[in-house]
């Protein structure tokens, strides 16, 4: 497999991404490193946490907004003679947009990286025309459309473990959550921190509201919530770095997905790097090439159990070429140069 770092070697890239834990700034530090010119914009014209619950119930409702935004940006680099215009889920960008790109950027290679299912982002099927190259994270996405090629997510270069590192005389947690409150997530994790209790597991969460507005929100609108105090949840993003030590110190990572998407989250295949044992409710882990029972189990997000046995069995390495091919800078090679 072809790693050289100068694979973009003095190639200008306009990369147009959702803001989101700082990914996106990695993402750009690993195209610059590679050799790549690249000129980053938050893809959303609107960031706050009650904007992004709007835009999810009326996707247009800020397409005022957005359009001035994106007039800019076009304004500021129109004479940029771009390679590629490489962009992260599109749900805010116009088919007006996207052809004013097209007609501006005409040299432009069009990438397209859908982190969402198609049918989580609004409007999206109409845009795909506009892409020389589209790639999603959702392996069932990529069967239903021709122009999709499957490529899941990647894990950051601070989650590669050191092959000389051995943490297991550290673990001092037998599983743990770090994640976003979505969907079922709440009410999954009360009844597995239920089951933890129960058995003597070592159990950490950390979980994750966007607002003290999305908490109210949730406390108005959902069962789970009804209990909570505003201590339960955490409003500050954890750095890359603590999450790293606290996978770490941990034997199992839980691995919740959304009921609505098939795709492995960020949190699994950053697990690969780290070489951790996961628990997940996602059932569509057993159709990837990293896949091993002996450290992947599988449980039902309706009927939660928790299988105790797995937190004393050891885990099992991959093949170096799985390592390889989920590294940050092979998922740019895959979208970019393939």
């Amino acid at each position: 497999m072809d790693t050289d770092i100068t694979s973009l070697k003095g190639k200008r890239i306009l990369f147009l991404a959702p803001v989101f834990f700082g990914y996106e700034l990695k993402i750009k530090l690993k195209m610059e490193e590679m050799g790549a010119i690249v000129d980053f914009y938050d893809v959303r014209s609107v960031t706050s946490a009650k904007a992004r619950a709007l835009l999810k119930i009326s996707p247009n409702i800020f397409i005022n907004k957005t359009n001035k935004y994106y007039e800019d940006i076009l304004r500021n680099n129109h004479d940029k003679n771009y390679d590629y215009i490489f962009i992260v889920k599109c749900d805010m960008i116009t088919s007006k947009i996207l052809e004013h790109m097209k007609t501006t950027f005409k040299g432009a290679k069009f990438c397209l990286y859908l982190w969402d299912s198609v049918n989580n982002i609004p409007g999206v099927k109409s845009k795909l025309k506009y892409f020389d190259r589209i790639l999603s994270f959702d392996r069932i996405d990529s069967n239903k459309f021709n122009e999709i090629v499957f490529r899941p997510l990647f894990y950051l270069d601070e989650y590669k473990k050191n092959e000389n590192n051995d943490d297991s005389i550290v673990n001092g947690i037998d599983l743990s959550f770090l994640g976003t409150m979505h969907s079922d997530r709440y009410a999954i994790i009360k009844k597995i921190e239920e089951i933890c209790r129960e058995n003597d597991i070592k159990l950490f969460t950390f979980k994750y509201l966007q607002s003290k507005f999305v908490y109210y929100l949730y406390k108005m609108t959902k069962k789970e919530y009804r209990n909570t105090k505003l201590s339960d949840f955490s409003f500050e993003k954890m750095n890359g770095n603590d999450i790293s030590s606290i996978v770490s110190k941990s034997k199992v990572i839980l691995d919740i997905e959304h009921p609505k998407q098939t795709g492995l989250t960020m949190r699994t295949i950053e697990m690969i790097g780290m070489k951790k044992k996961i628990i997940t409710t996602n059932k569509d882990i057993i159709n990837y090439d990293f896949y091993n029972s002996q450290n992947i189990v599988i449980i039902d997000r309706n009927n939660i159990k928790l299988p105790l046995n797995f937190f004393e069995s050891e885990y099992m390495p991959l093949d170096k070429e799985i390592y390889e091919k989920y590294s940050i800078q092979n998922w740019i090679k895959n979208i970019l140069l393939s």
